[in-house]
């Protein structure tokens, strides 16, 4: 892969990443619906498509993109840096690089999400769990719904310009 293919493709997902953050905070944040969580998404369907150092890579500007859109904390970042990591690891090793390998993973780290974003609320006695559940359910499915079309712009990018399993 030649200097200029890898810019290229750094460049498309710049541009993919900038569209999934207006859709997610300009389009869908306008809908009522919860707020999907789109950017850990992109960085979890970047690792199912790319190799670690990209997808760490990516995931650490979707998590400052999350962080800067106050969306979350700045504890986003190492947390989505990791997710992309660690989702390319699962994908090359364990699971299919393909839609199921990203659900799985995406999967994966909503629930992971949801309980943390859940059981600090409860333990810290601002809420009931029946309230946490009726909260957390739908964002959990929104944004698994989400991160179908996120995939597909990540697989865009990935089969437009190259792929780099071994960086």
């Amino acid at each position: 892969m030649t200097q200029r293919d890898l810019v290229l493709r750094g460049a498309a997902y710049g541009v993919a990443l900038a569209l999934i953050t207006i859709v997610n905070y300009y389009v869908l944040g306008l809908l009522p619906i919860p707020l999907p969580l789109m950017l850990p998404a992109a960085a979890v369907a970047v690792g199912a498509l790319e190799g670690e150092k990209f997808a760490a890579g990516f995931g650490l500007a979707a998590g400052l993109l999350m962080a800067t859109a106050g969306h979350a904390s700045l504890l986003v970042i190492p947390v989505l840096t990791a997710a992309g990591w660690m989702t390319s690891l699962l994908t090359q090793h364990v699971l299919r690089r393909d839609l199921v390998g990203h659900l799985l993973c995406m999967l994966i780290l909503l629930l992971a999400w949801e309980l943390c974003q859940t059981g600090s609320r409860w333990l810290a006695g601002t809420a009931g769990p029946a309230a946490l559940l009726r909260v957390a359910g739908p964002e959990l499915l929104c944004s698994l719904v989400c991160s179908l079309p996120v995939y597909w712009v990540g697989r865009v990018c990935c089969r437009g310009y190259g792929r780099i399993y071994h960086e």
